[in-house]
């Protein structure tokens, strides 16, 4: 649960600092760079002994399919999603959309791992729902209505790969390092060539800002690499529910961060939006019943 909370506040950070990253790169540049930096830092404390060394031996094709599943869903798809919407609708509105995947993986997990379905689960979702319209009215018609789209694709994607990691963990040995590292080649080095060749920027802008540089290095540091390992070592631990229910601090902490650094702030009925969210994902995740100890 420690490490969910901590993966939840560095995730939170990322959304004010690719705000800010903006100013110098793309969304795809962003992804492309922070994830090829955090992938030779986690594989440089992995080769150090300082985490846990991926488990290689024996990489069958049934655990390289799923290995490449989870690549895509907590990686590349993830993470260009979650950028872009950043960019259409800011840091703000896609840090309460973006956690919308703690509801979706509770209604993932009924057909994936067999848990029951619970009245409480169908109206939490309906409940998120109705904050994300409120949300999506306090932002002008247009691109950042695209922004919340992608926001919730993005959503879709984490709460599936919440689920899938929990379910093959064990059967298929796919551990917190060797996924971690799977999730860092798809973001990072992929994202990067696609980004060559579909952007008409630069990928080294002429022009960097200073303050783009320390945001991507925070991501770096952050979200793309402390967080990732932090989640793993949460799902394997403990269900994928209670890792939801940490992972609440998630919009609150990006909500804060961007109020401070960027001066951003919701409207009354955005507010209220941002509730109704943060209900929604607190019911679905058993968050009560976990505090009651009855999860």
């Amino acid at each position: 649960m420690l490490a969910a909370a901590g993966a939840a506040f560095v995730y939170g950070a990322a959304y004010p600092a690719t705000a800010v990253a903006l100013r110098s790169f793309s969304p795809l540049g962003i992804a492309g760079w922070s994830c090829t930096m955090a992938l030779v830092l986690v594989v440089g404390l992995a080769a150090g002994g300082l985490i846990e060394r991926p488990g290689t031996d024996g990489l069958s094709r049934a655990r390289l399919i799923r290995l490449a599943a989870l690549a895509f869903l907590g990686g590349a798809g993830f993470i260009a999603a979650v950028n872009v919407a950043v960019a259409l609708s800011g840091p703000t509105i896609t840090g309460f959309v973006a956690p919308l995947y703690a509801v979706l993986a509770t209604l993932f997990a009924v057909p994936i791992l067999g848990e029951p379905i619970r009245a409480v689960t169908v109206a939490a979702f309906i409940l998120a729902l109705c904050g994300t319209a409120l949300l999506a009215g306090t932002a002008p018609i247009g691109a950042p209505l695209a922004g919340i789209l992608m926001a919730l694709a993005s959503a879709a994607m984490f709460g599936l790969y919440l689920v899938l990691a929990r379910r093959w963990a064990g059967p298929y040995r796919l551990d917190g390092t060797l996924v971690t590292i799977a999730n860092l080649l798809a973001r990072g080095p992929l994202l990067l060539a696609v980004a060559a060749a579909v952007e008409p920027r630069p990928l080294l802008p002429a022009s960097l800002d200073p303050a783009a540089i320390l945001a991507l290095i925070s991501i770096v540091i952050g979200a793309s690499s402390t967080g990732s390992l932090l989640v793993m070592a949460s799902v394997r631990r403990v269900p994928a529910g209670r890792t939801s229910a940490a992972l609440l601090l998630t919009p609150v902490s990006s909500a804060l961060i961007a109020a401070v650094v960027l001066g951003e702030r919701l409207p009354p009925s955005g507010v209220l939006g941002a509730a109704l969210i943060l209900v929604g994902i607190a019911a679905a995740s058993g968050f009560a019943r976990f505090r009651t100890g009855e999860a």
